[in-house]
């Protein structure tokens, strides 16, 4: 009868002493567990604040300098502008002036509010319009005096003297002298530029 009480002692003993592990092995699991709770804890609390900037319209100032894409220095600009009236598109390329470096999309937006932003990298922005207009880029070339003459043509085809080339049409062949007694219609800057030197 001792012996089985001495047993059951035992068993109860060891019992205890397994729960108490248990029991202690928990509490310090909580305990090693509650910094990063803490941490969760104030990161949910900073995202809050975030949400809440956001209501108040602050949020797109953090968006602004975190992620959005800015003009860097070597950027090119790309202007284009179709004219209606002729139905021509011009094109024009510059460098990006010093006080828009660093300008976000939205900052250019508010800049260029006329024009439609196309494309918008840190090395290239397209901008785009529509103007009902005739564009300045209508040329003719013809004889003048034994020489190409470079004349401006307006929305009625009406010609406007520009300047006389040093190109004497006697030494052209028959088929250019041909065209250029006609007459030759260009259009842009770019292409005149290029027939001209064709004929030298």
């Amino acid at each position: 009868m001792r012996k089985y009480t001495i047993i059951t002692i035992i068993i109860i003993g060891v019992i205890l002493g397994f729960l108490t592990g248990i029991y202690l092995y928990k509490i310090n699991q909580i305990n090693t567990n509650k910094p990063a709770q803490e941490i969760a804890k104030e990161i949910e609390d900073e995202c809050t604040q975030i949400a809440q900037l956001n209501d108040n319209g602050l949020l797109d100032l953090v968006k602004t300098n975190s992620q959005e894409e800015k003009i860097s220095p070597n950027c090119t600009l790309i202007l284009k502008i179709y004219y209606s009236k002729c139905e021509h598109m011009l094109e024009k390329r510059e460098d990006i002036k010093e006080t828009e470096i660093n300008m976000t999309e939205e900052e250019l937006k508010t800049k260029f509010s006329e024009w439609e932003i196309q494309k918008f990298t840190p090395t290239e922005i397209v901008l785009y319009k529509e103007v009902d207009d005739f564009c300045k880029e209508h040329y003719l070339l013809k004889e003048k005096e034994g020489y190409i003459a470079i004349y401006e043509l307006d929305e009625n085809n009406k010609e406007k003297f520009l300047e006389i080339t040093d190109i004497s049409t006697q030494y052209l062949a028959i088929e250019d002298l041909q065209k250029i007694q006609k007459g030759i219609t260009i259009y842009t800057k770019k292409e005149l530029n290029k027939t001209i030197e064709d004929f030298e």
